[in-house]
């Protein structure tokens, strides 16, 4: 069963769009002279309804109050279950999202117990990283609301559908927080047992500050393992084979019906680390069962083959693997020591990437992955270079007129030739690291003693070595 619904995210620029009446439909600055006190809505004058948004058309709960405290100023999302309403709470002067179960499923028993158990869990948490809830309770025509926190950004779904993926500093940001959120849960008792991008959500923090903050969301199907809520079980989970969940994101465990533990959710959660560093999860198939079972028995495709242009730094990908263990014994074993492993592999990343930090045989290996293009032209150049100077010594100087004539040492041409012919020429050929390179030098043909040629070779261990280059659903869904 999909999760608990949802608020689509709207963009900034299309919020600010001025409200309407909902009956006379005419906007506020038709009134220039209305006057409002505190955290008071302003209100239509001639219907004493307050302005709404009016852009997914005439719902009837717009400009309506529930449960005599919130006002309905706008959808925001709806589903088959229902819809997330921006909504006043006037009596604390802040804006909330009111998630509304159909009147028609109000009165259903799993509907009913589901959106209790999502209010339980939230309310029972305080984690700056999972989404506040605020209030909730049975509405006057007998449907079920829960207020939370207004949220602006966007889910990482909808990020990842702007940008394809990220990089692995943010990826790792984002999952440490994600796991702040999960660390309290799973203390509290509470597995998640739904996570995915959609319910990711990467909030701007008030004040125009650019960091975000990433929130968890949406507990519909929250699995409490102790306390009182744990004995309250669904009458769906009775039934054998009964599986909760998004099966792209299923740890083996859970596709399996298998006992749960906080494990499952780390293995979820590493399912949503993979996709934000490739752009895309693990398992794709269009059946959910076939994905079920590839979660079960098949290890995730490597980065190299799937998308060979991703370069993840190994610290990380070798947690990454960790944490997609099939068994759950091979993960890490709480929320907490997978941060403390995440930050490990961040320190090992950043001092393989500071160059002061590095050892010796680090900078050259650093050297040769960002400039081994530029090192090899180097060394043919260096390469042309000495073979021309080796050319040219071996020119013979122009003979003198007699036999006995001398250069300014007193020392004879043929004295010269001779001497230059038994000397090895001297070598130019300092080539770049990480480059093998080889040279005949010829004999030149008016040389009057013709040394034989030398072969000079100039090589390093590592000269096969690779160069590499350096490389909403807003609340959950409502269905």
């Amino acid at each position: 069963m999909p999760a608990v619904a949802a608020e689509a995210t709207i963009p900034p620029s299309s919020r600010s769009t001025e409200r309407l009446c909902p009956r006379c439909r005419r906007p506020q600055s038709a009134f220039p002279g209305l006057v409002t006190r505190g955290s008071e809505l302003p209100r239509c004058p001639e219907h004493s309804l307050p302005f709404v948004d009016l852009r997914d058309g005439s719902d009837p709960l717009l400009g309506t109050t529930i449960a005599g405290r919130f006002t309905i100023l706008g959808r925001l999302g709806k589903g088959s279950m229902g819809a997330v309403y921006r909504a006043r709470q006037e009596a604390m002067g802040r804006d909330v999202a009111l998630k509304l179960v159909r009147q028609d499923r109000a009165h259903d028993p799993e509907t009913k117990g589901r959106f209790e158990r999502e209010a339980r869990a939230i309310s029972a948490l305080v984690s700056p990283h999972t989404v506040t809830a605020f209030d909730f309770g049975e509405a006057e025509d007998g449907s079920w609301f829960l207020a939370m926190e207004m949220l602006e950004g966007e889910t990482v779904g909808d990020r990842l559908r702007r940008v394809g993926r990220f990089d692995w500093f943010d990826a790792l940001r984002f999952t440490r927080d994600a796991l702040q959120s999960l660390a309290e849960a799973h203390e509290k008792g509470i597995i998640h047992r739904d996570l995915k991008p959609d319910n990711l959500f990467l909030s701007r923090l008030p004040g125009g500050m650019a960091q975000e903050v990433c929130k968890v969301l949406d507990f519909g199907i929250a699995k409490w393992s102790r306390g009182e809520q744990a004995s309250k079980i669904d009458q769906l989970e009775t039934q054998a084979g009964t599986v909760f969940g998004t099966p792209r994101y299923m740890s083996p465990e859970q596709a399996q019906g298998s006992p749960l533990d906080a494990r499952s959710d780390l293995y979820s959660l590493g399912v949503l680390l993979y996709q934000m560093l490739s752009g895309r999860a693990p398992f794709v198939d269009d059946d959910a069962v076939v994905v079920m079972a590839r979660h079960i028995k098949d290890p995730p495709p490597r980065f190299e083959t799937m998308t060979p242009e991703v370069k993840v730094p190994e610290s990380i990908e070798a947690l990454l693997w960790r944490v997609l263990a099939k068994s759950p014994s091979e993960r890490p074993a709480t929320a907490e020591q997978m941060i403390a492993e995440i930050d490990a592999a961040e320190i090992s990343v950043r001092a393989l990437e500071s160059g002061p930090r590095l050892t010796l045989a680090g900078r050259k290996k650093t050297l040769v992955r960002r400039y081994g293009k530029w090192l090899l032209s180097a060394a043919a150049v260096l390469l042309a270079l000495g073979l021309l100077v080796a050319l040219a010594q071996r020119t013979p100087a122009p003979r003198a007129e007699g036999h006995g004539a001398t250069n300014a040492t007193g020392t004879s041409g043929v004295e010269l030739q001779s001497r230059a012919a038994q000397e090895p020429p001297p070598s130019s050929l300092n080539t770049a690291e990480n480059s093998a390179v080889e040279a005949v030098a010829e004999p030149a043909p008016s040389a009057s003693i013709t040394p034989p040629a030398k072969k000079v070779t100039h090589s390093h261990n590592s000269s096969k070595a690779p160069l590499q280059k350096k490389g909403n659903e807003r609340y959950g869904r409502f269905e």
